[in-house]
């Protein structure tokens, strides 16, 4: 089974889920679809079928996680108590990203149709949108991360403070043309780290000296086929093994030179 979010640009707010089974199990799972969606239309809902039967999964995990589980069966067959677990919430975590616009155009009974924000892999989001999403899961706000903090450490690897800021800072792999997220990409010391028993400098890894590398290119660089630097405004400066140079941005990569 496997969840897959598309690029934020395709469809906002929606996923991809692909699953393989017995056949037995996933054609009763169907069918309990179905009947759900069969049932949302008698309520009223004028939705096409497969739209029906998309919301059908979310009424399904609802139902689910309601459950009560304070009763089991043990391996003998007997009913037996087991620990309660109660109702079940479902956790949902999200990268919702806001700006100074996005508050003040929002915090007063603001339509909910409009968009709030953008939520990492998923896209732009409606206030609707979120207010559904946390209405029914577990809920925890992280403190907002200052993303111009400099601080530095000794250590090879990053405190997650560190990590998170590089992450929200760049949001790709910084190899031109990658669209490969930074969340699940290595973060690659730009200027290469060297032990310090070893001679190294203190504070080499450092905000300005991470950056968010998918794991081929993280190779292609530590290679030496590839090499780059962080220019002071933050974009990326990378030179290839056939002359060529590019220029990485917020906005797209943009090619250099040609030799």
């Amino acid at each position: 089974m496997t969840l897959r979010h598309p690029a934020p640009s395709e469809y906002a707010g929606t996923s991809w889920l692909d699953i393989t089974g017995d056949t037995l199990d996933l054609t009763a799972f169907h069918d309990l679809v179905c009947d759900q969606a069969a049932a949302l239309k008698a309520l009223g809902d004028t939705d096409e079928l497969e739209v029906r039967k998309a919301k059908a999964l979310g009424v399904i995990a609802s139902q689910q996680a309601q459950l009560d589980l304070s009763s089991l069966m043990d391996p003998d067959g007997d009913e037996r108590p087991a620990v309660s677990a109660g109702p079940r919430t479902p956790k949902t975590r999200f990268y919702l990203h806001l700006n100074m616009a996005d508050l003040a155009t929002h915090g007063c009974g603001t339509r909910g149709d409009l968009s709030a924000g953008t939520v990492e892999r998923l896209g732009a989001a409606t206030l609707t949108q979120i207010k559904e999403w946390v209405g029914h899961s577990q809920v925890t706000v992280q403190p907002v991360l200052d993303l111009a903090r400099r601080d530095a450490v000794d250590g090879h690897e990053p405190p997650a403070w560190m990590r998170e800021l590089v992450i929200l800072r760049d949001g790709h792999c910084v190899f031109p043309w990658c669209p490969h997220e930074a969340r699940s990409a290595d973060l690659d010391h730009i200027d290469p780290y060297v032990p310090m028993e070893e001679g190294g400098p203190p504070g080499q890894t450092r905000p300005e000296n991470l950056a968010p590398l998918c794991r081929r290119h993280h190779r292609a660089k530590t290679s030496r086929r590839w090499r780059y630097r962080r220019r002071p405004d933050g974009t990326y400066e990378w030179h290839g093994p056939h002359g060529r140079s590019y220029l990485v941005t917020p906005h797209g990569t943009i090619q250099l030179t040609t030799n």
